[in-house]
């Protein structure tokens, strides 16, 4: 049976990233985009495919995947402009052919969809955008506080499983 890997996040900016962006996603049919060029994207409100390479715009079910794409800085320039853009997904395939892609088995499973040789217009399908800005308000602001977030639903996990099985085990 094929097992699908996640993309394993290495920075707490990523894991912060792709948290959002699966928020703002979440009871919606989402699908998500990484871009380190998010300016110039919002501005036009297009998602051009490129000049070079695969002309297509790749999109992908996973916000960790989307969130590794706008932190993957190239060039200096690139250091503070990039971001996450939640889309819903039935509005995209309503107006453009959404293909599914995938690279070799070897490589991390990406659930990537494209378009090919269109450019898209986002503004009547986009969700919500996690930018670099807001990722650091929350670093910033609440430093520990995910750390002890994280920790509280733990601990309330441990407390819930211990009540249950104290109560299955005195229960007549």
């Amino acid at each position: 049976m094929f097992q699908l890997r996640e993309l394993v996040l290495h920075s707490h900016r990523e894991r912060v990233m792709a948290h959002l962006a699966r928020t703002i996603g979440r009871g919606h049919d989402a699908i998500y985009h990484g871009t380190r060029h998010l300016s110039p994207v919002l501005r036009t409100g297009v998602l051009l495919p490129p000049s070079v390479g695969d002309l297509a715009v790749f999109f992908t079910r996973s916000p960790e995947v989307a969130a590794y794409w706008a932190n993957m800085i190239v060039e200096k320039r690139d250091q503070l402009c990039g971001g996450s853009l939640v889309l819903n997904r039935s509005s995209l395939v309503h107006t453009y052919r959404l293909e599914p892609s995938r690279y070799t088995v070897d490589w991390d499973d990406e659930r990537e969809e494209a378009v090919w040789h269109r450019r898209i217009n986002i503004r009547r399908h986009l969700l919500g955008v996690v930018r670099h800005r807001d990722v650091d308000n929350i670093i910033t602001s609440r430093p520990g506080a995910l750390l002890r977030e994280g920790r509280a639903k733990v601990r309330e996990i441990i407390v819930r499983q211990r009540e249950t099985t104290f109560l299955n085990a005195y229960t007549p």
